[in-house]
This record gives structure tokens, sequence and C-alpha cells, in this order.
């Protein structure tokens, strides 16, 4: 063989080599990265999901982790908490590690989240469930084609009212100034989630967008003619059911299942799905970014997003669910507005506006109010 030819199969031996190892590379890439960009779901034992405390994760215990831990092997991590600790202990993680896999937020928090590309997309390959949510839940949530919210509960913002001290029962927000309600109304501020839930109600009522100045200068307006009516200004649920259980305040913005559960253990109250539209006031399950047990995450929470799971969270909590498939009990049908027809119809607080004027917003209120 000549040296030319011999030169030649080197070269052509070098290239064959190079174009083989650069393949193996990309392949050892993606395995390790997934198509979507994703980390490989890796298996491991445990999962750390963050929820709320009290008889919230009580009932979630009992109702799903407990199963969970015990059909599948995987050991559940529980530690109680809220949005703001919870964020912020994401935010420093960076998505390299974080302490949580799986968290219970709100729909500002989330959204502030999927900003910071704080969380992992829901694909439907790994949480089948989510394509069982109410469309306009997943929209909420959906940011270039990706999930990053499974809706779990629906609370929605309406009126509590006494009904043995309310002559004509409220049928829309702006029924609240109404003379009956005169020095006996109860206002939360915005600095309560019900409070700033409710100023969005009524910007939304008068028709108008948080968004517009011109529009939130109306609602003050309005709201300073509400101030001969209201003689309470809770900002917590317990305060909220010891005025009303007194007679001190015969009507209040609250949310439902609050509502139906302070009914059930027979205070004469009602509710009322305000004409205009309630206030959406979604808890959600999310899956951080980087979850060392991404996983155990995501089976997580297809499980906590099951038709069988929200189905006897409904039944303990008195709120509706985001999955369309929950099956209600006669005593919640009567009660409850569920279903995508009801949901479409919601009002969302635009927390994108508002929450960056949270203080403005709350000084004006106060202003309004008198300094209470």
């Amino acid at each position: 063989m000549n040296k030319t030819k011999q030169l030649f199969l080197l070269v052509m031996l070098v290239i064959v080599v190079s174009m083989m190892v650069a393949c193996g590379n990309d392949a050892a890439e993606e395995n390790e990265t997934g198509n979507d960009g994703t980390a490989e779901l890796e298996a491991t034992d445990e999962v750390t999901i963050g929820v709320y405390g009290g008889n919230w994760e009580e009932d979630i215990r009992d109702i799903a982790l407990d199963e969970f831990e015990e059909e599948t092997g995987i050991e559940v991590n529980v530690v109680a908490g809220a949005d703001a600790e919870w964020y912020s202990q994401i935010r420093a993680s960076n998505g390299n590690d974080p302490i949580y896999d799986v968290l219970i937020l709100q729909p500002d928090t989330i959204e502030r989240a999927m900003v910071s590309d704080l969380l992992a997309p829901l694909a439907s390959e790994h949480v089948p469930n989510i394509a069982d949510i109410a469309p306009s839940i997943n929209e909420r949530f959906t940011n270039e084609g990706e999930v990053y919210g499974a809706g779990f509960s629906m609370g929605q913002l309406g009126i509590a009212y006494r009904r043995d001290l309310v002559e004509t029962p409220p049928e829309s927000w702006l029924d609240l100034w109404d003379e009956q309600y005169k020095g006996s109304l109860g206002i939360s501020s915005p600095t309560y989630s019900a409070g700033l839930q409710f100023f969005s109600g009524i910007v939304h009522a008068l028709g108008g967008e948080e968004s517009n100045p011109e529009d939130i200068d109306r609602t003050f307006e309005k709201l300073a003619e509400l101030k001969e009516n209201t003689v309470a200004y809770p900002d917590n649920p317990g305060s909220i059911q010891t005025l009303l259980e007194r007679g001190e305040i015969v009507a209040v913005p609250f949310w439902d299942g609050r509502v139906f559960g302070l009914e059930e253990a027979g205070l004469d109250v009602g509710f009322t799905y305000p004409e205009e539209g309630p206030v959406a006031a979604l808890a959600s399950w999310v899956v951080t970014k980087g979850s060392p047990n991404l996983a155990n995450a995501y089976e997580l929470v297809d499980y906590l997003s099951s038709p069988e799971v929200q189905g006897e969270f409904a039944e303990r909590s008195f709120y509706g669910m985001a999955n369309l498939n929950v099956e209600y009990s006669e005593k919640l049908e009567e009660r409850i507005q569920v279903g995508e027809e009801f949901y479409q119809e919601l009002k969302w607080v635009d927390y994108e506006t508002v929450t960056p004027k949270l203080s403005e917003i709350t000084n004006r209120w106060t202003e309004t109010f008198g300094g209470e």
C-alpha cells in the first residue's frame, strides 16, 4: 500500500471516530436532560412537600399523603408553612437542589415563580391528570405551551350573610351599598387576601381593570360611599367567624367553602356568588425546578390531582375542586358552583399589576375608611 493511500485511510479513520464520539456525547446529553430540557427522572425513595398548616395539613395527610406513602413506598416529608417563606426559599435555591419538591401555592406566588423560572413544567406524560383540570385553570398557569400549576382547591370569594338578620339576600357585589347593611357590614383590608380579592371584585363589578389608574380611582370613590355601612375590618377567618356568630356584622366578603363549613356547623349563614362574578382563590400544586426527587414529585402531584383525592378533600373543605371529573355529594352539589361553566366566568386578581402597588392601595384604603 503506498503512503498516499495509507494517509487517506488514516484521515478517514480519524473522521469516523470523531463522529462516533460526537454522537455519543449528544446521546449522553439527551439522556441527562431529556428531550424537553428537564432533568432525567431518576428513582429516589423520598419526596418533600410544603403544605398549609392546621386542619389543611391534617386533611391532606389523611386523605392523600399517608396513602401515597403506603402505596408507593416513597417516604413523604411534610413541612407546614406559607407562600412567602416558600417563595423566598426556592428563590434562594434558584433551581439548584431546592428544599421542597412539591408546594401548594396561591396564584400570585405561582405567577412570580413562573417569571423567575423556579418551577418545573407539568407535562401530561408525567402528570396525566393535568388533562382533566378545567381548561380555564390550566390557562392561568401556562407559559410557552407548558403548564406549571396543577389546580387543586377552587375557593371563590363571594358574600357571606346572616340569613336571620338580612331581609333581602344580596345578589350583586354592589348590593352591599344597600341601606339594610348600614352599620353592620364587615370589610377586610387589602393586606388580607380576602380583602384584596374583594377590591378586585369591585373594580371588575364597576367595569374596570386594575391596570387602569382611572378605574382604581373610580373604585375608591365607590368604596368611600360604603364607609357608613361598614362597622368592622376583620383580617383573618377567626375574626370573621366571631363577628358573624355574634351578629355584630350581618354580611362580609368571604370564601364559599368557609361559609358552607360554618353553615354545616349550625350557623344560620348563607352565601352568594355575585352576579358580576365571584373572585378566584385557587390553591394549586407546583413542582420546583431542580427538584432532587423529580420523578416522585411528578407522581405525587398526579396523585393529588386525581378525582378521588380531590373529591375527598372537597367533602372535608366544602370547596369546589379543579379536576372536572370529581363527583360531589348531594350536600355539596346543592351549594357550590363547580365546573368549567362557572370557572371560566371567575374574576382573577391582576397580581402583576397590584402586587407592586399593594402598599399604595392599602394606604388609600385606610384613608378611604377613615384610618380604621
